[in-house]
């Protein structure tokens, strides 16, 4: 690994540092076992930490604003944490080779997928841009084994013209949303065994809900994050 690393060190741009966890590194990367070993014993001050909750900012999404302009939507640790375990949830493993084409500005992508394979330890091969003939080419050529997706991307692979040996890969999970049921079998048909996982919810919202069983066209369940609960007023079920 760190050899491949070493290899495209004088093609990365100005400002990004590489650390490793092992005492001897190739030169231009920096050994935080080193750094580890020469800090301090010491409690860091609690004027110096960077949080001071897990409510706290941890980044800001921009969401389509359905009534005007985007809307900055806070993302706090708490929420990105929790994000960071859907992949896990639905099944990947640090094993896996995630590929992803959505954009990082989006939270599927970013807190979902950058973040799950965080979580995990797992391989993450990020395209800049998604593209419908490139896609089963690339999962090949780097043994993806899992895939992110969101609204049309499914159908746009299945309006790709035909070709020999579709389902030569090692794909066995695809994790979005929104693919719609008549897609969502004609993909399976005619791509392979490839199990669909969705998960529904919104950016700034508090409760997402898991389709991990792979029905299709199911909303799924509530995540064990949170506890759903049916509320009668004057016999009527609202929630």
């Amino acid at each position: 690994f760190l050899e491949t690393i070493e290899d495209i060190l004088p093609r990365l741009p100005e400002g990004i540092s590489i650390w490793a966890m092992k005492d001897s590194v190739p030169q231009g990367i920096i050994s935080l076992k080193e750094k580890l070993s020469t800090a301090s014993d010491c409690h860091v001050p609690r004027s110096h930490h960077a949080i001071s909750n897990t409510k706290t900012p941890y980044l800001y999404i921009f969401t389509s604003g359905t009534t005007g302009l985007p809307k900055a939507a806070m993302i706090c640790h708490l929420a990105a944490m929790k994000s960071s375990t859907g992949l896990w949830a639905f099944g990947c493993t640090p094993d896996d080779i995630i590929y992803i084409t959505l954009p990082l500005y989006h939270s599927a992508a970013s807190l979902v997928g950058i973040g799950g394979c965080i979580e995990l330890g797992a391989t993450c091969v990020l395209r800049k841009k998604f593209s419908a003939s490139q896609f089963w080419n690339d999962c090949r050529k780097y043994n993806v084994t899992v895939f992110q997706y969101i609204g049309e991307l499914c159908r746009y692979l299945c309006k790709q013209p035909k070709r020999e040996g579709e389902k030569d890969h090692r794909v066995r999970l695809a994790i979005g949303n929104g693919a719609r049921s008549d897609v969502w079998r004609e993909f399976l048909d005619r791509f392979g065994n490839i199990k669909m996982c969705e998960f529904y919810g919104a950016t700034e919202g508090n409760i997402n809900f898991m389709n991990h069983t792979g029905k299709i066209g199911s909303v799924g369940r509530a995540t064990f994050f949170h506890k759903v609960s049916t509320i009668k007023k004057r016999d009527i079920e609202i929630c």
